[in-house]
Parts: structure tokens; C-alpha cells; sequence
């Protein structure tokens, strides 16, 4: 259970000079406005009626809470549990944490429980037991006309979870961060970051220690993939008529690897890992976080970079020889397409040099700089004019354009007596910086996903 330990909306009882920190009895489960997909405070009266209030926020409320369990909700909206921060990283615990509040006439006891989202500033304050100063944090960021008594009570209960705070923390997956665009350049120190979460001390609810370490294996033995953005959008188009679609490890560019998406593709993923074993093939979404118009304070984008990196692992699927992936499964079927559309030599892997800082670091450390390889388009046609039969010559086309995969009768053995069959993949045609037609990149896949004819 997690609630915002700032003050609520509704007028009375307010919080005065007697607050009293308690040990909740009975702990009730996390409760979500269906509407506004906030976490809202559990307050009960002492004739034990109970209430669900939405936490303070800058601006009111245009409507009442809709409690449901958070479980129920897609996307919650989580914010920081001790300054309201939009964007919180981890869960903290402590012991079970109540105030109650008492006024002229009437008194109410709001349940914290004992669970807390904490944006990376607060997790450093709390967890160096720095009570006063989110506090401070707190008052100074809701902007309060009369702090004097706000202070009073949440100091009280900051200083309640900062002293019966438990060992760790976890980090939070379901934060939707606004996309923080990161470059094929970063890759490698992007990786390396991942890794050292992955086998670092935090939890994560969403993933076992043996996954998390095998996931960590897998990625320092893979290849770096970035996608620049004109073949992520192509990756996405191509993605919604994505047919049912199985995989094996042939249709991967490499038995494991790490593969960056120019923007986000779906639900906020921008990036994925794959690793190929006897179970199948296991994939981890990843969303960006940290942008910079997310967190305004330097020195907490950078503790952010420290101590989580640049991505945050949001969902991890297993796809065996008997799951096929259709369009409906968002970020896994725009993987399922880069990887169709790469294998297809619709694209082809270019390699980038990492950012001279990242390279001086391996250099440092005596090893040996990844290669990050950079997916584009590719296309047939380079030259911007060509000659005809006639020898004449003509302009380029205004467009390049999708041309169809077909079959053909290619002669091969000895003399080139023998014919076999062999399916010419789908390119594109035109000059490198001519836009694609866009009516002809959405059908490739489905024309395509085939084998080649039996010989």
C-alpha cells in the first residue's frame, strides 16, 4: 500500500498541532481513482467509516475519487509519497505508519501503511535518514501559503518512516517517464549500466535474481543494435499488419543482443533485449528514463545515471517454438518486424564508434570497445541519376519504392546445369534521400513470410 503523505483535499478534520505516528492494525490494500489513475490516501473516522481521498496537488480536482484496487488499473499514476514528484524510481518500507488527526470537533486517522514511492532525490534523503530535509523538499516543492503547520504534521510522519525505515529498496517498473532519446553512440555505457542493475542490490518485483542474472549474461555477451528513425518508423508501420508470426533463432540477428529503438514504439518501450536457449527465445522490454524535462535538478539526474542508468526493464516475455506473435502484442511485434525486416535485408548494420569518453573508459579498463551497429534502410539505388538502355540519362525518382520479393530460377551446380529456386527479398529502389511511397510499406511482411521452396 502506498499513499501520498501529503495533506488531502477535503476541509475537515485538518491536521493540527497533535499528530500521533501508530502502528496501522489493519492494513487495507493499495486503492486508485479509477478516473485520474492516482493512488489516493485511506482515511477512517473514529466511528471507523472509511474514505479514500485523492493527495494534495497544485491544482484541485475536477472530480471525486473512484476507488478500485490499483491492480485493477492500467497505467497508474504514481508520484513521489513524500514530495508529490511526478516521477517516482523506487519503493522504500517501513514499519506501518498512521496520523492521526485531531480537530475541535471531530478526528480522522489517515493509513500510510508501510510501503512509499520515493523519487530518486527523496530515496537518497530518506535512506541517509535525512528526515528534516524532505521535510523541507516536501513544504518547498507544494508550494504551501502557510507551511507552518503542513510542516508540523508531515514532519512527524517523515520522521515516523525515516525511523522504522527497512533495509533496501525496490525499483519501480510501472512509471510511464516521458521518453528520453538516447544515442547509438551512449550504447555501450547504456549497457553497461543495465548490466549492473540487473546483478545490483535493488529488487524488482518484475524479475527473479536468476533471471535478472542469466538477462545480465546474456547481455554482455550480445551485439549492440541501434535503429535510427526512419527504419523504427518503418518497424512500427510494418508491425500493424504483422500476421501471426513464429519465431525461431534463425529470424534473429544474433543468438543475444541489445537493440535500441530511435523513439519509443509501444506502451513507452524503446529498447529490447533478446537471448536465445533451449526454452526459446526471452525478451525484456525496456523504457528510457531520466529526461531531462522530467528531472529539472543536475545532481539528481545524475545520481539517477549512477545508480539505475538509462533503462528500466518493464515487461519480460518468453516466446517458445509454439507462440506465434501477431500486431496485438505492441513492443513485441515492432521486435518481431525489425527483426523480419533486418533478416530480410530490407536493412542493412552499419558500424558507429562509440563516444570518444566511452571509449577512453574501456581503454582504461583494458577492454575492448563493443561495436555498436547503426540499422537503416537500405536501398539499391545510390547515384542520383542513372543511364538508360538508350544510354541516355534520367532523373532520379522523386520516391523510392518498395519492390516486391519474387521467386527465380537461378542455374548453379556443375557447368550450371542444375536450377534451383531462390526468393529474391524485398528492397527498396531509389536515391538514398528520396522519401518512401508510403502506400507500399506496410505489405512486405505478410507477402514474405514464407521458406523458400523445397529442393
Amino acid at each position: 500500500m502506498s499513499h501520498s503523505i501529503s495533506f488531502h483535499d477535503d476541509p475537515s478534520p485538518e491536521y493540527g498541532p497533535d499528530v500521533a505516528i501508530g502502528t496501522s492494525i489493519g492494513l487495507r490494500p493499495e486503492m486508485a481513482c479509477r478516473a485520474c489513475r492516482r493512488i489516493l490516501n485511506t482515511s477512517f473516522d473514529t466511528s471507523g467509516q472509511l474514505r479514500h481521498l485523492h493527495p494534495t496537488a497544485r491544482t484541485s480536482y475536477d472530480h471525486d475519487p473512484d476507488p478500485v484496487p490499483s491492480a485493477e488499473v492500467a497505467g497508474v499514476a504514481r508520484s513521489c509519497d513524500f514530495c508529490s514528484d511526478r516521477y517516482p524510481v523506487f519503493r522504500l518500507d517501513s514499519g506501518p505508519v498512521q496520523a492521526l488527526a485531531l480537530g475541535e470537533d471531530d478526528s480522522s486517522v489517515d493509513d500510510f501503511g508501510t510501503t512509499w514511492s520515493a523519487c530518486i532525490t527523496c530515496t537518497l534523503l530518506a535512506q541517509a535518514s535525512k528526515s528534516e530535509a524532505l521535510t523541507q523538499r516536501a513544504v518547498t516543492r507544494m508550494g504551501w501559503a502557510d507551511p507552518t503547520i503542513a510542516a508540523e504534521a508531515v514532519r512527524a510522519i517523515h520522521a515516523g518512516v525515516v525511523g522504522t525505515l527497512r533495509p533496501g529498496r525496490t525499483l519501480l517498473t510501472d512509471v510511464h517517464w516521458p521518453h528520453a532519446p538516447i544515442t547509438a553512440t551512449a550504447l555501450p555505457k547504456v549497457r553497461d549500466r543495465l548490466t549492473t542493475l540487473l546483478t545490483g542490490p535493488d529488487r524488482m518485483d518484475l524479475l527473479q535474481v536468476r533471471q535478472r542474472q542469466a538477462i545480465a549474461a546474456s547481455l554482455q555477451g550480445g551485439r549492440l543494435y541501434a535503429v535510427d528513425d526512419e527504419f523504427t518508423d518503418l518497424a512500427r508501420t510494418a508491425a500493424v499488419d504483422l500476421p501471426a508470426t513464429v519465431l525461431d533463432v534463425e529470424d534473429l540477428p544474433a543468438p543475444h543482443g541489445l537493440l535500441l529503438w530511435a523513439a519509443a514504439v509501444a506502451g513507452g518501450v524503446c529498447a529490447a533485449s533478446w537471448a536465445s536457449n533451449n526454452d526459446g527465445i526471452q525478451i525484456i522490454c525496456y523504457r528510457a528514463i531520466g529526461g531531462t524535462d522530467s528531472i529539472n535538478d543536475a545532481t539528481a539526474v545524475q545520481a539517477l545515471r549512477e545508480q539505475v542508468g538509462w533503462l528500466i526493464p518493464v515487461d519480460h516475455q518468453l516466446i517458445t517454438a509454439r507462440r506465434a506473435i501477431t500486431s496485438a502484442d505492441g513492443a513485441l511485434a515492432v521486435m518481431a518486424a525489425t527483426w523480419l525486416l533486418i533478416a530480410q535485408r530490407t536493412g542493412e548494420a552499419v558500424s558507429v564508434l562509440a563516444n570518444r569518453s566511452i571509449r577512453k573508459a574501456y581503454e582504461r579498463t583494458r577492454r575492448p570497445t563493443p561495436e555498436v551497429r547503426l540499422v537503416r534502410i537500405r536501398s539499391r539505388q545510390n547515384t542520383s541519376r542513372r543511364e538508360t538502355g538508350s544510354g541516355e540519362s534520367r532523373q532520379p525518382q522523386a520516391q523510392r519504392q518498395w519492390i516486391s520479393g519474387y521467386w527465380r530460377s537461378q542455374p548453379h551446380g556443375p557447368g550450371r546445369a542444375l536450377r534451383k529456386d531462390v526468393y529474391v527479398f524485398a528492397y527498396l529502389r531509389g536515391p538514398t534521400d528520396a522519401p518512401i511511397a508510403a502506400s507500399t510499406t506496410v505489405r512486405i511482411l505478410a507477402s514474405e513470410r514464407r521458406h523458400p521452396k523445397p529442393q
